[in-house]
């Protein structure tokens, strides 16, 4: 791995008292975005102008009518959270005993072992609401939902993350992906 491009970094008591502090502390207007996983759900959140953090669950609260959106970010549920952007990535992901994180901080350079990037369809093909910079997506009938923060959902158009992978060679010249992270939430 590239030690130049990824870089531990400290999960600080901080983190078990706050995590929604910690995590907006760590965010930039070049990585604004959060996608956290939980045991209870997924958890979205953005980057606000004051540098607080807005989750999905702020504007979806009511666990009653958004059962599946009213998911606190909660250090005993949390099993990972990623804060992305142009600027990097900074992958949090639960361990015995606490948390380990890294930051990918590449930004807009082109570097040698970065494969193109990818564009994956986020779940939601049509908008069941939207609230506070948050939209419901509902994919099919099942009605698998989430809300990550965009506005709305232009005719035709689908959200998507891009995903950006770093390829490193073995001592027999085989490639293989050494590092992923995301880069962008947008419409497509």
């Amino acid at each position: 791995m590239n030690s130049d491009l990824c870089k531990p970094v400290t999960v600080d008591k901080t983190f078990a008292t706050d995590p929604r502090a910690w995590l907006a502390g760590r965010m930039s207007a070049e990585m604004p975005w959060l996608l956290a996983h939980a045991d209870d759900g997924v958890i979205w959140g953005q980057r606000q102008e004051d540098g607080t953090l807005k989750l999905s669950s702020d504007a979806y609260n009511d666990p009653q009518e958004y059962p599946a959106l009213a998911v606190p970010l909660r250090l005993e549920t949390l099993q990972q959270a990623r804060l992305f952007g142009p600027a990097g990535e900074l992958l949090l992901w639960r361990v015995e005993g606490g948390f380990a994180a890294r930051l990918i901080a590449d930004g807009s350079q082109q570097l040698e072992n970065a494969l193109p990037d990818e564009t994956h369809l986020l779940w939601g093909d049509r908008v069941d609401g939207s609230r506070d910079g948050f939209a419901i997506l509902v994919e099919g009938q099942r009605g698998f939902v989430h809300a990550p923060p965009i506005e709305g959902l232009p005719p035709n158009e689908r959200a998507a993350l891009t995903v950006r992978h770093y390829v490193e060679y073995d001592d027999q010249d085989q490639a293989y992906v050494t590092m992923s992270r995301l880069v962008d939430l947008t419409l497509v």
